[in-house]
């Protein structure tokens, strides 16, 4: 009966994001990716104070964030 169920729930799980990976991404206001390019350089201008003052656990945070954020605007923001 377990397998079952996570037969069931796996079938769901890919139909759902079937359904979903056809859906145009539509692109952020100018305003929006104005804040997401700015948090960009903040996180990188913090990743660099931490990477300084030898505090190597932020700085990786602050880099991780500043990489996701620019995966961002390049992926909703960035025109070709």
């Amino acid at each position: 009966m377990k397998k079952v169920i996570i037969f069931l729930f796996s079938i769901l799980i890919l139909i759902t994001n079937i359904s979903f990976a056809d859906k145009e991404i539509q692109p952020y206001s100018k305003e929006t990716c104005l804040e997401i390019y700015n948090a960009i350089g903040t996180f990188l201008i913090l990743a660099d104070i931490n990477w300084k003052e030898k505090k190597e656990e932020k700085a990786l945070f602050y880099s991780s964030a500043s990489a996701n954020y620019a995966t961002i605007y390049r992926t909703v923001c960035k025109e070709d």
